[in-house]
């Protein structure tokens, strides 16, 4: 059977008065160092909005996990995939500096934080045993079963 795993870019937006780590990846993923922290408060974008939005917190975490670190993360920060056409991802993780195809995921259940995830599902293969490429029918097949686990 053919295992995947995912390259996921997450970052979000959440007001001064919020706590980080209710929008965070799961703290047991982040203290077995499946996560990387790549951006703070520094680079936080939303100030424009004024108020409590003024002095927001911005995070954005990266990681490759299996489908299960991959299924907890998803719950946990109660996001949902969304069927639409993306630009992919720059520098995802597992793809050094090159553009990986992503599909979207949204935190769509609290209203008052911006969260979004990016991730890009490709299969655990020993690249010396493959025999052949993976084809643009055979993302839409990986997009379709990602989507499906991603709104459940």
């Amino acid at each position: 059977m053919l295992r995947l795993l995912y390259s996921v870019i997450y970052s979000f937006d959440c007001p001064k008065n919020e706590r980080v780590n209710r929008f965070n990846p799961p703290i047991k993923q982040r203290k077995k160092g499946k996560w990387e922290l790549t951006e703070g408060d520094e680079q936080r974008d939303l100030s424009y909005l004024g108020g409590d939005w003024e002095k927001c917190k911005h995070r954005k975490w990266c990681a490759v996990l299996n489908r299960e670190e991959f299924e907890e993360f998803v719950n946990f920060c109660e996001l949902r995939a969304e069927d639409v056409e993306t630009m992919g991802s720059i520098g995802a993780p597992g793809f050094e500096l090159g553009w990986a195809p992503a599909i979207s995921f949204n935190i769509e259940t609290v209203h008052y934080v911006y969260g979004n995830a990016y991730v890009t599902p490709f299969p655990n293969l020993n690249p010396d045993k493959t025999k052949r490429r993976l084809t643009e029918v055979d993302w839409r097949r990986v997009c379709r079963a990602v989507f499906q686990l991603g709104n459940k």
